[in-house]
C-alpha cells in the first residue's frame, strides 16, 4: 500500500494566515513540514481532515506562456478527471526520506515522472496553497513553485494528460475550468503579478 507524506492539520495551520495562498514565510514553512511530517497509507490520508498531505506543485513557465495540462480519466484522482491544471506534482513517499531534503526530492521525481523539460533556466518557490472550500484540497496542500523552462516540453504520462502552451489572455478565458489549486494560482499569483 501506497504510504504518503503528511503533516498534523492543526499544527500546520496555526503557521498559516487565513488566506488560501500564502507568500510570506515559505522557508519556515518548507522547515516546518521537514521536520514534522510523517507518512500514513494513502488510502487512509484521502479522507483523514486531521492531517494535510503536502503536495509539491509545478507551474512551468516559458517565453511568458504557461504549461496547460488536461487530466485525463486515467489519472489516479477520479475528483481532477477532465480538469484543466497547471500544476505538475504529487504525493511524496518515504523512498524521498533518504534525500536530504524529502520535499525537494519528490517534487524532482513527480516532476520527471510527469513531464520532459529539454532545460530548466530556475525552480523557485513562490508560495504555499492552503484551499479549505470542499473536494480534494481539504485533504492536500501545497508548495508551489516555477519553473522557467527553455527549449521542448513535453507530458511523459500521455496516458494521464496532454498538455498545450497558454498565453495568460487564455487561462482567464477558461478559468472555470481549471481545477480549484489552478484557478487560484492564475487569479492570486499570475494575474496578481506575484510572477
Amino acid at each position: 500500500m501506497e504510504q504518503v507524506l503528511v503533516v498534523d492539520r492543526r499544527k500546520l495551520e496555526a503557521q498559516l494566515p487565513p488566506k488560501e495562498f500564502i507568500t510570506e514565510h515559505v522557508e519556515q514553512l518548507h522547515a516546518f513540514i521537514l521536520e514534522h511530517h510523517f507518512f500514513m497509507d494513502r488510502e487512509k490520508a484521502e479522507y483523514d481532515n486531521t492531517v494535510k498531505q503536502i503536495i509539491p506543485y509545478v507551474i512551468i513557465r516559458q517565453d511568458g506562456k504557461y504549461f496547460l495540462l488536461r487530466r485525463l480519466k486515467k489519472q489516479t484522482e477520479a475528483r481532477l478527471h477532465d480538469k484543466l491544471s497547471l500544476g505538475v506534482g504529487g504525493h511524496i513517499n518515504p523512498s524521498e526520506e533518504a534525500a536530504g531534503d524529502v520535499l525537494d526530492a519528490g517534487l524532482l521525481r513527480e516532476l520527471h515522472e510527469e513531464v520532459s523539460v529539454e532545460t530548466v533556466r530556475s525552480l523557485t518557490c513562490v508560495g504555499f496553497l492552503n484551499e479549505n472550500n470542499g473536494g480534494v484540497s481539504d485533504y492536500h496542500a501545497a508548495l508551489v513553485y516555477l519553473l522557467e523552462a527553455e527549449g521542448q516540453v513535453s507530458v511523459l504520462e500521455t496516458e494521464k494528460m496532454s498538455g498545450s502552451w497558454a498565453e495568460v489572455p487564455e487561462l482567464e478565458a477558461v478559468l472555470d475550468r481549471l481545477e480549484t489549486w489552478s484557478k487560484i494560482v492564475v487569479e492570486q499569483v499570475i494575474l496578481a503579478g506575484v510572477v
